[in-house]
Formats: C-alpha cells, structure tokens, sequence
C-alpha cells in the first residue's frame, strides 16, 4: 500500500511538474509575442517592457525556447530578447543552476534559426566547454550564420597555413580553394586567393566576386559647387550610346572601359579624363536568367546616384569616406533578361591632402555576398 502511494505521489508530481511548464511556456510565448508587436514608432513599448520581466524570469530550461523568438524578429524585438537572455543566464549562473547543454547544441546546429541567437548560443556553449569550437567550427564553413562562417573559415585557414608551411601542397591546396569558395569577407577571400596564387593557381578574383567589368562612359558634365549632383543631364533621362552631348568642356561621347583591376575598380580619371568639380556616368547591362531578388554592392570613393533599369536604386551624399569593399548595399528586383545599371559619379574639389580619385566598384550578389554572374556580357 505504501509503495502504491508513493507511486501515485510520483506520478502526480511528474504531471503537476509538466502543467506548470507547460503554463509556463504558453506565458513564455504570450510575452515574446507582445515583444514582437512593439512598432519602430514605439507603440507597444509599455506592454513589450511588462512582457519583458516575464521574459527575464524564463527559467534556465526554456532558454532555447527564448532563443526561438529571434527568429524573424525584427532587430528592435531582438534587442529586447538578447536582454532577457542575458538576464536569465546572469541568474542561472547566480543560482549555479547549469545551462541545458543538449538542448543548446541542438539549437545550435539547427541552421533555420536566427543567425544572431545562434552565435549567442554559441558563445554560451564555449564559454562552458572548449571543445565545442573544435566539434562544430569544422561543420560551418559554409554556415549562413556571416559570425560562425568567419570563424569556421578563420579556423581553417590557420589550420591550412600549417600544412603550407610545411609544404603539404596538394592538400593544402585544396583546403586553401575550399576556403576561397566559402568565404565572404574581403580579408579571408584575399588571403586563401594569396596562397591559391603562391601555388601557381589561377584565379579570378573579380568574377569570383562579382564585379562588373564591362562598362561604357561618358562625361564630363559640369559639378560646379556641387550643383551637378541633383542636375539630371541627358544619359540618365535615356540611354543611348550613340548620342553626343554639350559635356563641361565640349561634346561628349560614351566610350567602352573595361576594368582590369581584380577589384573591379572603374577609374574615370582614365576612362573618361581627370577633372573636378564634374559629373561622369558609367553603364552597363547584366543578363539574369530569370526574375530574382539581388543585392548590388558598391564601393565608392565620391557622391553617386545608380539606377537599376531606369529607377533610382541608391543615391549617397557623403564623399570622401573611404572606399571599402561592400561599403553601400542596396537590394533591387533583376528582371529575367537584360538589366540596364547607370552610375552617376561626381567629383568636386577635393579637401587639401586628399587625393583626387574618381573611380567606383560595384558588384551583383546575393544576401550572403555569393556572387551571380550575368549570363551573358554587355
């Protein structure tokens, strides 16, 4: 009689145990609910900081289940979760209560989650176990998490370089061109291309980044004090390379460039002539298969405006600010077929010790930074 009784008493509290966790995980969602239906106007921010509390009280077991609602979040609902997550594990670690380890590793390895809450939870796992860079690093070279896939990639080119110092060729060779093809940070792509050429590999760095090569150009037309920025001169109001135009210092005419640099870099103080205080357009077309959402990557060192098939894609105003790899993004819709892309280019007047570069870079790829080639050239 006294075991049945024990036995009831175990079982009752293995089912109350259950209801309350699941009471607790309805209220867990409810409140990551609330957080993700506050506005970028601010409106749902008293519910979303109550709610808020009811996150940061998550008990240590559900923290993946926190995790879950970055997922499509927007960044403002992240930020708000990422802050209960760090309050939870601030007081599991309080209450030396241990991380679900099993349970974060398998978030962890589950690649539809938000790539942000997975590197969170990465960094959580390490911290406890050094071991996990080694077991998992490996597996994310080609992680769509950008953090994870630096790190696995990084991981592999230290481990690579040791082979090549050595003189192991054939296998670092081909660890160094799985590297080159995952990777999408301009160092590390730049560092497996430097090893790739060391063992006499050709590469192709601006295709294998996207670059657009082929361009027609035309100019100058006049900038002065910057006017010509907003002034719409006749190339973009239609494209024709056969018309002539009045230029800043007479007739203009498109003329072919076409950029050897493995940058893609597009000089007009070359192609079209040094100048200040002008206007130079550059035009290309890019043939896509079929109808796609894509990224279009710029680096530029002065103002510009593009425009993808006669509407206006991206215009910056500020100049001078360098001209890093993948400095502007925009996305836009390639229609299946030929696109037309029209850079406007202005330079002005320099400030003192600047130097007077005119030029531009500007690649097609997708949201990871995986370059798409047209499939046909202009």
């Amino acid at each position: 009689m006294i075991r049945r009784f024990a036995a009831v008493i175990t079982a009752l509290s293995v089912v109350t145990v259950a209801v309350v966790r699941s009471a607790e995980s309805e209220d867990l969602k409810a409140a990551i609910h609330t957080i993700r239906e506050v506005g970028p106007d601010g409106k749902g921010s008293a519910e979303a900081a109550r709610a808020w509390k009811v996150l940061a009280k998550t008990p240590i077991e559900q923290l993946p289940l926190l995790l879950a609602g970055m997922d499509g979040a927007t960044p403002l609902a992240r930020n708000w979760i990422r802050a209960a997550v760090d309050e939870v594990v601030d007081s599991a670690e309080r209450g030396k209560k241990p991380l679900p380890t099993d349970a974060l590793e398998s978030f962890l390895a589950d690649t539809s989650h938000d790539p942000q809450a997975r590197r969170l939870v990465f960094d959580l796992l390490v911290q406890q176990d050094k071991t996990v860079s080694d077991r998992f690093l490996p597996k994310m070279v080609n992680d769509p998490s950008p953090e994870l896939r630096r790190d696995a990639i990084g991981r592999l080119l230290d481990g690579v370089e040791k082979l090549f110092n050595v003189e192991k060729q054939a296998e670092a060779r081909s660890l160094f061109h799985m590297a080159f093809a995952a990777a999408r940070d301009k160092d590390q792509i730049d560092k497996a291309a430097k090893r790739l050429k060391d063992l006499g590999q050709t590469i192709d760095l601006a295709k294998h980044l996207g670059f657009i090569l082929d361009w027609k150009l035309i100019g100058p037309f006049p900038n002065v004090e910057q006017a010509g920025v907003e002034t719409p001169y006749l190339p973009e109001k239609a494209l024709d390379f056969k018309a002539e135009y009045d230029g800043k210092e007479g007739k203009v005419r498109w003329k072919d460039y076409v950029s050897k640099d493995e940058n893609g870099i597009v000089d007009l103080n070359i192609g079209v002539g040094q100048h200040t205080e002008a206007v130079g357009y550059a035009a290309s077309e890019f043939t896509s298969a079929a109808a796609r959402d894509v990224e279009v990557r710029i680096g530029c060192y002065t103002v510009f405006k593009l425009w993808v098939n006669g509407e206006l894609a991206l215009h910056r105003a500020d100049a001078y600010t360098g001209m890093q790899f993948d400095h502007y993004r925009t996305k836009i819709r390639l229609h299946e077929g030929k696109n037309t892309l029209l850079m406007k280019v202005c330079t002005d007047v320099p400030p003192p010790q600047m130097p007077k570069l005119w030029r531009f870079q500007l690649r097609v790829c997708d949201a990871d930074g995986a370059a798409i080639q047209s499939t046909a050239r202009p």
